[in-house]
């Protein structure tokens, strides 16, 4: 019981900064901007711009590998494999970016 206590007391102030973040997102443009289609589309740009980011880390890593390889078969073959396969999965994201903005920007048309 004096643990529930506790966390209420903990997240008063907490509670208190509700308003401030309120007009804090008034100031960013973001209080009007709440529909679900919105919402949903900016998380998935986020969601996906890190896998596009991460894949391109991928690439660079494959590369470095294959320089690195000192000629080494072995190495080049799983430095190649890396670089395929972030080629295939940059490819898969693109994929998805583009059949997600389509079904977002038909949601929002039919919301209208």
């Amino acid at each position: 019981m004096s643990a529930i206590i506790f966390l209420i007391v903990l997240a008063y102030p907490t509670l208190a900064q509700l308003d401030e973040l309120e007009g804090v997102a008034e100031k960013a443009g973001l209080k009007g901007d709440t529909d679900l289609s919105s919402l949903i589309g900016r998380i998935l740009g986020v969601v996906f711009s890190l896998m596009g980011l991460l894949l391109v880390v991928l690439l660079v890593i494959g590369g470095f590998m294959w320089m690195t390889s000192g000629g080494s078969d072995e190495k080049v073959k799983k430095a190649k494999g890396l670089m395929a396969n972030a080629v295939i999965g940059l490819i898969i994201v693109i994929l998805a970016y583009a059949a997600t903005h389509f079904v977002i920007r038909e949601l929002a048309q039919v919301a209208k």
